[in-house]
């Protein structure tokens, strides 16, 4: 067995009704929080509910709810300016993936300067260092896929060049992160099912990682059979408290996972679209992800037959070439089934944006391409590009 690092520093309260802890794990850290809420969730009535969670503890809440999908970074920039002039103690991100790494950015800024761009992992530039001062985060999310409730990863844009990169460090794993399923009941369907399967991409490319090991592979496969089986379900019927709590559980999981191993090809070609032509980023991951599997799949027969049987038992009964094979058909009916059918065409893209797009995913996410178990170059970018538009 190979020598392997395991860490998760992440205090996760899960559970139904759980919001309503979050006064209680705030005041361990001060006194003024930075709340970083979605404007759609602050008006749903939960951002005064968790002010006033946070006022029975005698935590003030300064309210920023200017979040962004795809967080641009000048913004995250101006909102870390704010908590630090307000002397803010710790920061609540409250939502989706781009308000809780909004939360993460701006703990990093308030806490080592500069610009949150600076500490982005690219190949084009010095990342800079974070210092022990960065601003504890505490994580609400109340969606279900990104698992940056569980995460070391804030993903930014930059609007100037519209690319996107990844702050990548241990310092920004949130303190507390509150799960609460019954945030996730008022997501309709098209939301449910692009955030679940970003959950299900983050699983199964940990799993397929050469940078995987025993933890990451045994959350990434709970992770897989648990979204396999819920996610149709809290697509169809939102009101399914079963099937959200499954689903909310899972995301976390895959977020443990990929804390552990990254991701891989999918997410280093479906974040460029994000960045160039504001997508949401699952369903730019699942415009590739299947064409992706079909070409990677052969590069590891034990582990995609593993991830067939996770999605469906019933495969027991067959070879591993063949249990390999039905994985990718598995994935194209969960799919059909949660009614994601899209392909990067969908989103704008034509095959004169190619060449950019590989220069975007070898300077910003070389990372995870490094990673991917079977190797492809610029040359199988561009052909995989092409063949997803």
């Amino acid at each position: 067995m190979s020598s392997f690092q395991v860490r998760f520093p992440v205090q996760v309260i899960f559970g139904k009704g759980e919001l309503r802890r979050v006064g209680e794990v705030a005041k361990g850290f001060g006194k003024k929080a930075f709340l970083a809420i979605d404007p759609f969730i602050k008006n749903s009535g939960v951002g005064e509910e968790i002010k006033g969670y946070l006022k029975r503890e005698q935590v003030e809440a300064l309210v920023y709810d200017e979040i962004r999908p795809n967080p641009p970074y000048d913004k995250v920039d101006e909102a870390a300016s704010l908590a630090k002039e307000e002397g803010c103690d710790m920061v609540i991100g409250v939502g989706g993936g781009s308000a809780i790494d909004t939360a993460k950015a701006v703990a990093v800024v308030v806490g080592s300067g500069g610009s949150s761009w600076d500490y982005v992992q690219r190949t084009d530039h010095q990342v800079a260092q974070l210092k022990e001062t960065t601003l504890p985060i505490i994580a609400v999310p109340t969606t279900a896929g990104t698992g940056s409730e569980a995460t070391l990863y804030a993903v930014l844009t930059n609007p100037k060049i519209k690319e996107k990169s990844t702050i990548i460090n241990p310092r920004i794993f949130p303190k507390v992160s509150i799960v609460d399923p019954e945030l996730t009941v008022s997501m309709p369907p098209a939301l449910t099912a692009s955030t679940g399967f970003d959950a299900l991409s983050h699983a199964i490319e940990s799993y397929i990682n050469v940078n995987s090991n025993p933890i990451s592979e045994l959350v990434a496969l709970d992770s897989i059979k648990l979204l396999s089986r819920y996610l149709p379900g809290a697509v169809t019927n939102g009101e399914n408290i079963e099937a959200r709590s499954k689903v909310a559980w899972a995301a976390t999981l895959a977020g443990v996972a990929i804390s552990h191993a990254g991701t891989v090809l999918p997410h280093a070609m479906g974040q460029p679209i994000s960045g160039l032509y504001d997508a949401p980023h699952g369903g730019t991951i699942a415009a590739c992800f299947v064409r992706i599997m079909e070409y990677s799949f052969i590069s590891n027969l034990e582990k995609f037959a593993a991830i067939a049987e996770a999605m469906d038992e019933s495969v027991s009964t067959l070879s591993v070439r063949q249990k390999a094979e039905k994985s990718i058909e598995l994935l194209k009916r969960l799919l059909k089934d949660i009614n994601l059918n899209v392909s990067f065409g969908t989103y704008g893209v034509q095959r004169e944006d190619v060449p950019k797009l590989v220069d975007i995913v070898l300077k910003g996410f070389k990372q995870d391409v490094d990673a991917h178990p079977r190797k492809v170059g610029k040359e199988e970018i561009e052909k995989l590009y092409c063949e997803c538009i």
